[in-house]
């Protein structure tokens, strides 16, 4: 990326590109290939892994960036050139152990593109109904999830993002000890797999979206405008980089209070009317 490029576009995937990460509609591809062929360039954003975040965005015919796990590793696509990596050590599992043991949840382990994007988990560490809503969610996503008893029993040193699952409450409880505690970025968002769950996904704590995009900004030494686009509380860092904000209309108050455009929901396309009042302005 050079300084040739009009504008810089970072955004969400799930619930601003695409719904419950299916396919981007054939009308949003077209509308950013043509800002893509107007000078525009893209980085997407996700809290997802990178293979999953990769089945939505392989559909696009052009070049761009790609963070996963929240900003944790920031890649050049499609060569697949790793820019940035903010990865977690191991060591800290004893700690988040400690943190979880007096909830009914437990951290599931994602071990990102070098581990071959395999989860672990420890089953008997969730509640039995959690345990039954994470193996239909597991599936329905496609998941590849091994049982431990231990994590001791794994060899990885480091993995990019540890994710645990609940209701609001336990999922804040987790969230401000993750932070408190071990200094990590632990936002809470809603899932949006399932009515009533909370997904608190903890990274390094300079691996977050808005970080990542910074130092996107930074070696590439891009000077011009640069537009966010989101619709939860983990885009809220994104935000902080941008000149011009679009969040969702579905997007939780705080992200909204946030935003200089609010553009209808992703079932909508609404991101297509986002855009196009952002580069307006």
């Amino acid at each position: 990326m050079s300084k040739k490029f009009c504008s810089l576009i970072a955004l969400d995937i799930d619930g601003t590109l695409a719904v419950k990460m299916q396919h981007i509609p054939p009308l949003v591809i077209h509308y950013l290939t043509t800002l893509h062929q107007q000078g525009a360039m893209f980085v997407f954003v996700t809290g997802r892994t990178f293979e999953f975040g990769y089945q939505v965005l392989k559909e696009l015919p052009f070049n761009y960036y790609y963070a996963a796990h929240n900003g944790a590793i920031l890649l050049s696509m499609p060569e697949r050139r790793v820019i940035i990596k903010n990865y977690l050590d191991s060591s800290i599992l004893h700690s988040l152990e400690k943190i979880c043991e007096s909830t009914f949840t437990d951290g599931v382990v994602y071990t990102g593109l070098e581990g071959n994007n395999l989860c672990y988990y420890r089953p008997n560490h969730f509640s039995q109904n959690l345990q039954y809503y994470l193996e239909k969610r597991r599936q329905s996503l496609n998941e590849e999830w091994i049982a431990v008893a231990n994590f001791k029993e794994v060899s990885f040193k480091e993995f990019p993002a540890v994710k645990c699952f609940g209701d609001e409450k336990t999922a804040q409880y987790v969230a401000e000890r993750m932070e408190k505690s071990l200094e990590l970025h632990a936002p809470v968002i809603k899932d949006p797999f399932g009515e009533g769950y909370y997904i608190v996904q903890a990274t390094h704590s300079q691996a977050n979206k808005g970080y990542a995009l910074r130092q996107l900004i930074d070696q590439a030494g891009y000077e011009g405008v640069v537009i966010a686009a989101g619709d939860d509380l983990n885009d809220l860092t994104m935000f902080e980089q941008a000149h011009i904000k679009v969040a969702m209309a579905d997007a939780p108050l705080q992200l909204k209070a946030k935003a200089d455009i609010i553009a209808p929901p992703a079932s909508s396309l609404g991101i297509i009317r986002g855009l196009k009042e952002a580069l307006a302005q």
